[in-house]
C-alpha cells in the first residue's frame, strides 16, 4: 500500500501519523506530499510499517522528546542504517506536565500559555529542529513527539505558515490531532490516575482545541509580524528558510 496522496497513514502501533502534503498556499500552490511528515511517537511500530515507510522515501528522522522519554521509549529509526536520525528535544525542562506541578498554567487555556512561552524561551530549540528539516538529506523527513501535539503542533504550524498555508488549513491540521489520539488520551489518563495526578488539570492539558492554533496563530503575527518574522528572531539562517520552502514546495 502507498502513502502517497493521503493525509493519514494508518499504521500499526501509531495514532498520529501524517502528510504536510496537499495544502494549498495563498498563491495558489500546493504543498508536496510525503515531503514532510508529523507523527507520534513510532516506538510501537510494527516492523512492517517501519519497512513500508523506508520502502516509500523516509530518510529523516527527528525526535522532539526529551531524553527521559527516549530512554523510555527508544525510537527504532535510531537503528536503521538508511536513516539519519537527530534527537533534538524541545522541552527537556518546559513541558505542560511541569507547568501543572508548578501551576504556572493559565487557567483560561493552558496550553496557549504554555505554546506562547515555548515560541519565547524555546528558541533555540525551535531554531535547531528547523535547521535540521531544512538541512536534511533528500528523501521524506519524518519529526514527531510523543503524542504529535504539543511539539509536533508548533513545529507543524510554522512550517505550514511558512509557505503561508491558509490559516484555518493550520487550524484544522493542528485540532485533527483530537481524534487521532483519543485512545491514547485514555492510556495517558490512566497512567496519571495511577500516579496520583489531578485528572481535571491533566484532561485540559491533553485537549486539542482549533481555537487555541487560531490564537498561536494570531500571536505569531501580532508578536513577531509573521513566520518569516519569528525565523529571523530566531536566528535560522536564511538558507535554512529556503530550503525548508523548497522542500515543501517544489
Amino acid at each position: 500500500m502507498s502513502f502517497q496522496n493521503t493525509r493519514h497513514l494508518p499504521l500499526v502501533g501509531a495514532f498520529n501519523f501524517r502528510d504536510l502534503g496537499g495544502y494549498r498556499t495563498r498563491s495558489g500552490a500546493l504543498t508536496k506530499w510525503r515531503r514532510i511528515l508529523r507523527a507520534d511517537s513510532p516506538h510501537r511500530l510494527s516492523k512492517q510499517d517501519i519497512s513500508r515507510l523506508l520502502d516509500q522515501g523516509l530518510t529523516t528522522v527527528i525526535d522532539l522528546r526529551s531524553g527521559n522519554e527516549v530512554a523510555d521509549a527508544p525510537n527504532p529509526f535510531s537503528e536503521q542504517s538508511q536513516v539519519t536520525y537527530r534527537n533534538i528535544g524541545i522541552f527537556d525542562h518546559l513541558a505542560p506536565q511541569t507547568m501543572q506541578e508548578d501551576g504556572t498554567a493559565a487557567a483560561d487555556d493552558p496550553l496557549l500559555d504554555f505554546y506562547v512561552k515555548t515560541l519565547a524561551n524555546r528558541q533555540a530549540a525551535i531554531r535547531n529542529v528547523l535547521g535540521a528539516i531544512a538541512m536534511a538529506p533528500d528523501g521524506t523527513v519524518l519529526f514527531h513527539c510523543t503524542a504529535g501535539k504539543d511539539r509536533t503542533g508548533l513545529i507543524a504550524a510554522l512550517l505550514l505558515g511558512l509557505v503561508d498555508v491558509e490559516e484555518e488549513d493550520i487550524v484544522s491540521d493542528y485540532a485533527q490531532t483530537k481524534p487521532l489520539i483519543a485512545d491514547l488520551v485514555l492510556e495517558f489518563l490512566a497512567l496519571a490516575q495511577k500516579n496520583g495526578t489531578d485528572l481535571d488539570s491533566y484532561r485540559r492539558l491533553l485537549d486539542c482545541k482549533a481555537d487555541t492554533m487560531r490564537n498561536v496563530v494570531k500571536h505569531i503575527g501580532d508578536q513577531y509580524q509573521s513566520v518569516p518574522g519569528f525565523f529571523t528572531e530566531i536566528g535560522l539562517e536564511p538558507d535554512s528558510t529556503t530550503r525548508l520552502t523548497q522542500r515543501l514546495l517544489t
